[in-house]
This record gives structure tokens, sequence and C-alpha cells, in this order.
């Protein structure tokens, strides 16, 4: 069965990649900028689909994603586990239905760690 988020359908783009060089939520990196055209009518919103990046931290560490930074720093997913010297690559089965109506951030709990993220952007 589809999920409701998934019966809409828009354009997928690609966040930059980001090498996340330092640790915890006061740090955390902006991986996606949601779309602010100045004669956009409306506000656009996206969905993650997918999670690509390298752990090069010297240790397994997590990887928060959501919105905000330091004390204002929200988890919209769990975090993800991600094991030293590997890559990762978390698919659209493997992340949660999440809509986003804000910037993303992430930050790692050990440095440093590679991510690139693709969305789903919503007209």
């Amino acid at each position: 069965m589809i999920g409701v988020l998934q019966a809409r359908k828009g354009v997928r783009l690609q966040g930059p990649l980001q090498q996340m060089v330092l640790a915890a939520a006061v740090n955390a990196y902006t991986i996606f900028n949601v779309s602010n055209y100045a004669a956009q009518v409306g506000v656009r919103t996206f969905r993650l689909k997918r999670i690509k990046g390298l752990n090069q931290a010297g240790a397994n560490t997590l990887i928060h994603i959501g919105t905000g930074v330091g004390g204002a720093f929200v988890d919209s997913i769990s975090p993800l586990w991600t094991f030293n010297g590997l890559n990762f690559d978390f698919v659209e089965a493997d992340v949660p239905e999440v809509e986003w109506s804000v910037d993303m951030t992430c930050y790692p709990v050990a440095a440093t760690v590679w991510i690139q993220v693709e969305v789903e952007e919503l007209g």
C-alpha cells in the first residue's frame, strides 16, 4: 500500500556533498535548503528519499538529521548508525516518510563524516 505522502509526486533533487568536520548539534550543517524564489507563490516542501555518505570519523557514529541548530535542533527522523571507514547508502525504503518545509540540517556525534541527500521537492 502506498503511503499518503507517496501519492504526491515531485521533482527529485540532490543536495550538495557536505563534509561535516565538527560534531554536536551546535555545529549542525545545512544539507538541503528549501526553495524560496522571490516570485514563488506559496511554500515548497520536500521529502527525504536517499542519504549517501562516508564515515571517516575514526569510530562508529550516529548521524542526526532534522531542523535547526544548537539548542533549537530537532530530530526529524531517528538517528542513523554508520560504521567507521565505510560508506553508507540509506535508500527510499529505509527512510521514513517525513515532509520538510524548512531547511534540513544534520550533525554527526563524531566528526568527520561526508553526507549527501536526495529529496523529492513538491510544488
